[in-house]
C-alpha cells in the first residue's frame, strides 16, 4: 500500500476491511448454520456408511412380531438372534472410537435401532421412538426366546438398554 496514492490506498484498505468483515461474517454464519442444520452427532457417520445394516435392521422392525406394548419394544430377530448379536458385539467394539459413552453403559446397537425407527414411519416402533426425548434414555426390550421355523413362540424377559436418542 505504500506505493499507492493516499486517497486510493485508504479506499483499498476500507474495501479490504469491509470484505474481510463480510468474509468473517460468512464464515461464522456458515459454521452456525452447519451446526444448526447438522443435528447428527459424529458417530452417526457409522450408520450412514452402513446401508446394509440399516436395511437389515429396518426389515426386523417392520415384521409383524415387532411392536411396542406398554413401553416395551418387542424386537423380532432372525431365529437364534446370532446376526443381531453379532452386529451388537461389533458395534460395541468399534463405536467407542467415536464416542466414549459407548464404552460403558450406552448400547450403540440399540442407539442405531432407535435412530432408524425415528427416521422411518414404516417402522412398527416409529411412534414410540419419536416420543423419546433427545439425549440419553433407557429403553426396555424383549427379543424372541423361541421360534417355530420363523414364527416367534416365546419372548425373553425385559432387558433395559441405555441409548442416545438423536
Amino acid at each position: 500500500l505504500y506505493f499507492l496514492p493516499k486517497r486510493f490506498s485508504s479506499y483499498l484498505v476500507l474495501f479490504l476491511y469491509d470484505r474481510m468483515k463480510t468474509f468473517i461474517a460468512i464464515l461464522i454464519f456458515d459454521q452456525l448454520f452447519t451446526v444448526a442444520v447438522s443435528k447428527n452427532p459424529p458417530f452417526h457417520k457409522a450408520l450412514v456408511d452402513s446401508p446394509s445394516f440399516v436395511s437389515f435392521s429396518y426389515n426386523d422392525q417392520i415384521q409383524l412380531a415387532s411392536n411396542v406394548d406398554n413401553g416395551v419394544i418387542y424386537a423380532y430377530q432372525q431365529p437364534g438372534g446370532e446376526v443381531e448379536n453379532g452386529f451388537g458385539e461389533l458395534l460395541k467394539s468399534l463405536m467407542s472410537l467415536y464416542d466414549e459413552r459407548f464404552r460403558d453403559e450406552i448400547s450403540p446397537f440399540w442407539t442405531f435401532q432407535i435412530r432408524i425407527a425415528r427416521l422411518n414411519s414404516g417402522s412398527r416402533w416409529h411412534s414410540y421412538a419419536k416420543s423419546l426425548p433427545l439425549g440419553v434414555q433407557t429403553i426396555r426390550r424383549r427379543v424372541p426366546g423361541g421360534w417355530f421355523n420363523t414364527k416367534v413362540t416365546s419372548w425373553s424377559d425385559i432387558q433395559p438398554f441405555k441409548v442416545i436418542v438423536y
